[in-house]
């Protein structure tokens, strides 16, 4: 048995050292680097087509949207609101009153002032007819007519004080009282508005008030509608207050859809060109000689400079360096040198 066993192990051992011996002789396959590689099979990248594309520039600001003409009136004298006779959002007209103050104010004497008006319109028309007839003289009905005058203007100025009128046609769009509220004077009651166009007046800095023209368009989305307007009017001068110059902008609203008052996002087109070449930021790379990006050429990479013209968000737009119909490499361009060989992938 013993035997047996070291036989077994003699044979073991021959087998082992055999089969080691073997292997040690066997040519081991030679293992290429990265860098081996990439000079035989090129350098990954991935690349698209130069080609024309609109480009469009738009600064945004956010601004208060109000009617193109809009005026707020205030109480001369304090006192309580009898009556009220309009409501938010209808159209009122020029002169209806629509704030009616108690006549019975002590400090305004309106009952004494339209008192007077009153008799002395009877006067002046019965001396107006006499003077036709040749029954007074001119001197009597000039003296009347100018008391008459007097009367109307103090009876008018009183009326103005307690029965509001609207200064304009439009839109009631603020009503600040409520009847048999008692004001103090000089306080605003009601707001009117003419709202077929809303006008928004945008605060710019000295860079950027360079860039804006009259007539250029301006964008403004309110309730999931677009709408269109221009450019109506650019400051000549700083606000020493803002610090800032104003551009005003001005859009169509025939259906009353904006609401005045409202702040919204206005976006003005400053710049456009239907034939741009445009590339994205992220492609851009530079050095101690400018902006560059990488093409590709007979399978090799090629770096151009380029010079930015506009540049709008994520894009520039390229006015010189890259032409129409270049290939230029939009993926594995960190890994380039100028003259790299290159394996374009589909």
């Amino acid at each position: 048995m013993k035997s047996i066993f070291k036989i077994l192990v003699l044979v073991f051992s021959i087998t082992t050292t055999a089969f080691l011996a073997f292997s040690c002789g066997e040519d081991k396959p030679e293992t290429k680097s990265l860098d081996e590689l990439r000079k035989e099979e090129g350098i990954p990248v991935k690349v698209e087509e130069v080609k024309y594309q609109p480009f469009t520039k738009y600064l945004t600001f956010f601004s208060k949207l109000t009617g193109i003409k809009e005026a707020t009136k205030g109480s001369i004298v304090g006192g309580k609101i009898e009556k009220i006779n309009a409501s938010v959002g209808d159209y009122v007209r020029q002169s209806q009153v629509i704030v009616e103050f108690d006549i019975y104010n002590p400090g305004v004497q309106y009952e004494q002032a339209k008192s007077a008006y009153e008799n002395l319109k009877k006067n002046y028309e019965r001396m107006k007819a006499l003077l036709a007839a040749g029954e007074t003289s001119q001197a009597n009905f000039d003296a009347v007519e100018t008391q008459y005058l007097v009367a109307k203007r103090n009876y008018e100025s009183v009326r103005q004080m307690l029965f509001i009128e609207a200064p304009f046609d439009g839109i009631l769009v603020d009503m600040k009282v409520n009847p048999g509220d008692n004001v103090k004077g000089d306080v605003p009651l009601f707001t009117v508005s003419q709202t077929n166009k809303m006008r928004s007046k945008i605060w710019v800095s000295e860079k950027e008030i360079s860039q804006f023209k009259k007539g250029m368009k301006a964008v403004t989305e309110y309730n999931g509608q677009q709408f269109t307007g221009k450019v109506v009017e650019i400051s000549l001068a700083m606000d020493p207050a803002m610090q800032a110059f104003f551009v005003e902008v001005e859009f169509d609203n025939p259906k009353g859809i904006i609401k005045s008052g409202v702040t919204n996002e206005i976006r003005i087109l400053t710049y456009e060109n239907p034939n741009a070449i445009i590339i994205q930021r992220n492609l851009v790379s530079k050095d101690e000689n400018g902006n560059y990006v990488f093409v590709v050429q007979n399978n090799k990479a090629v770096k151009r400079y380029i010079t930015n013209g506009n540049e709008s968000g994520l894009y520039y737009e390229v006015s010189g360096g890259l032409q129409v119909g270049d290939m230029l490499v939009v993926k594995g361009a960190s890994q380039l040198e100028d003259g790299s060989k290159v394996n374009v992938l589909q």
